[in-house]
């Protein structure tokens, strides 16, 4: 998949990004190239290949597969006899994310409990916002665990 062959993907590639940047602080390029990871064929891609898909120079892709490689959201292999390495989508990046996201719930919700700790001496109803927002993190934090190890335990079986 090309830009010159396939501009399909281009909307949900830049949105994706945007989602990214917002969410994780990833640049836009590096979003970029993440997601059309997800949408290429084929799955595996070369430093040109990306370059010319998302429309970045080799060096940028350079820096931002190396931002990426170290989140642990996309793999590089080189294999025997092939000069250039490839990138793909790491195994466990869905995985990856869903613990970000579930470390960022944890830190958030430990934050609205140092709030509550301050608000201690205040009536309830001064508290409840935060205490309503400490509860939906709490949520999250008990409930996206089990559901993770679930859709990993499916994704083995199906792998299997």
């Amino acid at each position: 998949m090309t830009p010159d062959t396939d501009h399909r993907y281009d909307g949900f590639i830049d949105g994706f990004a945007h989602l990214m940047a917002a969410q994780r602080g990833v640049p836009l390029v590096g979003g970029r190239i993440f997601a059309y990871l997800l949408v290429c064929e084929p799955a595996e891609q070369t430093a040109a290949e990306i370059a010319e898909g998302v429309g970045a120079s080799l060096g940028t892709v350079s820096s931002m597969t190396r931002l990426l490689l170290s989140a642990r959201l996309i793999d590089r292999v080189r294999r025997r006899g092939e000069r250039s390495a490839v990138y793909l989508i790491a195994p466990d990046a869905m995985s990856s994310i869903t613990r970000a996201t579930l470390e960022a719930t944890r830190f958030a919700r430990q934050m609205t409990d140092r709030g509550l700790t301050l608000m201690a001496d205040r009536p309830p109803a001064a508290r409840a916002r935060l205490q309503d927002l400490r509860d939906v993190y709490l949520i999250f934090e008990e409930s996206i665990p089990p559901l993770l190890e679930s859709w990993e335990k499916r994704r083995r079986e199906i792998t299997a």
